[in-house]
């Protein structure tokens, strides 16, 4: 009787770990255990990014969102699983060597029959094959390796699209932080002024030189600022919150913005502008490496129409307790041609050329997308231009009339109704001017965006350079 040893020992193993493994499976306790240590782990991680800085300015921010916003570091997983595709298909040129062993344990009582009085008792049999093969002529394996190089340089400009995207939130939620603080001063400072007025109000009422509807009034345009004061506190609490997600922390942790110069827009013609876009933005760099991939799948169309050859070599060698060891080397080239595949190769051909010309206009509409979407964040920029001039003229006349009316109200000249409603127009200008120069920001960052230039990491710089 013959037995296999090592087959016999890893079967039943095998199947002792899979049935151990569904049995393990607990998805309640999975998810009890996560929501349990996530923030934790969350609020630990983020104290560890924010380790000595007390107050963070807007490079600060991107630093922290380019190392831990996770459709960053999804992006930079892609990059790797691309480069390791690519170093797969490279192994089609090298040998492919194995080696496979067996060993059969027979029963002592077991005897092999030479002759009528002669037998020969058979203990064990070994045997060893090396065996090893290399391509010789296959020129598909080229065009493959073109491909996945393509498809590693892809997922590079990815990783920067991806990078400069959030880049671009990261610097419109601190822009808005910076805003909406301003925002709380200027509506602390109103409702102070509210309260100090309807104070006022008060006591002329009391001696009776004003209506109380007027009181009331006043009261009214205070508690109206105050409303407006906490509204927008909620709101720089949100966002806040946003950016410290998009920075990949925990949203509820504090933190201090240092005020930050400006973006500059950048200068030149709209021609200028998009002819920048089309040579720095990631999307036309991936657009020109798919059609170079879809020229390579053209190649390797033509190549199905051609022979494929193939080195190999294999050397036995086999260990028997009755007979001398034997051993021999067979080694030699194998080709393989297509003759008909009904037509399959030629179709595939036919495909792959239409595919490559899919990929020339589907180049020409990013480039059509991209040269609209300069075109209209050079617009965008141009209006919030104009909105923050008329905004910064608007509340410098709101300003000089309500503090005319301050002087006028002091002497009696107008009433108290007059006086608010100036207040109210005033307050309404800065919020204006604040939003106005929130909006030029944001334009200036979006066109920036759109032409490639938003700045991410020293490595990115250096690749928004590369051909």
């Amino acid at each position: 009787m013959t037995r296999n040893t090592g087959r016999r020992l890893t079967l039943p193993f095998v199947i002792l770990v899979l049935v151990a493994g569904c049995r393990s499976y607990d998805g309640v306790k999975i998810r009890r255990e996560h929501a349990a240590g996530y923030p934790a782990a969350f609020r630990e991680k983020t104290d560890e990014a924010l380790l000595q800085r007390q107050t963070l300015g807007l490079e600060d921010c991107i630093a922290i969102a380019m190392a831990n916003n996770l459709e960053v570091r999804t992006a930079g997983i892609e990059k790797r699983i691309a480069k390791l595709d690519r170093r797969i298909a490279f192994a089609n040129f090298l040998p492919v060597v194995s080696l496979d062993y067996s060993s059969y344990q027979f029963d002592p009582e077991i005897s092999l029959p030479l002759s009528d009085d002669t037998t020969v008792r058979i203990d064990d049999v070994q045997s060893l094959l090396w065996s090893a093969s290399v391509s010789v002529f296959n020129p598909a394996t080229w065009f493959l390796y073109g491909m996945h190089t393509r498809g590693e340089e892809i997922a590079d400009q990815i990783v920067l699209y991806t990078k400069q995207m959030t880049a671009l939130q990261v610097t419109m939620l601190y822009f808005q932080c910076l805003t909406l603080e301003q925002a709380e001063r200027s509506l602390t400072a109103d409702v102070e002024a509210a309260e100090a007025l309807h104070v006022q109000v008060a006591a002329l009422e009391q001696e009776g030189l004003v209506s109380g509807w007027q009181t009331g009034q006043a009261e009214v345009y205070t508690r109206a600022r105050q409303a407006e004061l906490a509204r927008t506190r909620r709101v720089h609490k949100q966002t806040m919150s946003a950016l410290m997600a998009a920075m990949g922390l925990a949203p509820l942790t504090e933190i201090t913005l240092a005020p930050q110069t400006p973006l500059e827009p950048p200068g030149g013609s709209t021609e200028d502008l998009i002819l920048e876009a089309m040579l720095n933005h990631p999307s036309m760099r991936i657009a020109d490496r798919k059609i170079a991939i879809e020229k390579e799948k053209v190649k390797m169309a033509i190549a199905d129409f051609l022979p494929v050859l193939g080195a190999f070599a294999y050397h036995p060698d086999s260990l028997d307790s009755s007979i001398l060891p034997s051993n021999q080397w067979a080694y030699g080239i194998a080709g393989t041609l297509t003759l008909f595949d009904g037509f399959a190769n030629i179709n595939e051909y036919k495909a792959a050329k239409e595919r490559r010309e899919e990929s020339f206009i589907a180049r020409e509409q990013t480039a059509l997308t991209l040269m609209l979407e300069v075109i209209k964040a050079r617009q965008n920029l141009e209006t919030a231009v104009d909105q923050l001039d008329l905004a910064e003229r608007s509340l410098g006349v709101a300003t000089r009339r309500y503090t005319e009316k301050i002087e006028q109200w002091k002497e009696g000249l107008v009433n108290s109704a007059d006086l608010l409603k100036e207040a109210a127009q005033q307050a309404n200008a800065q919020m204006q001017v604040l939003a106005a120069r929130f909006q030029h920001q944001v334009a200036t960052a979006t066109l920036l965006n759109v032409m490639g230039k938003t700045e991410t990491d020293d490595e990115d710089k250096d690749k928004k350079h590369e051909g």
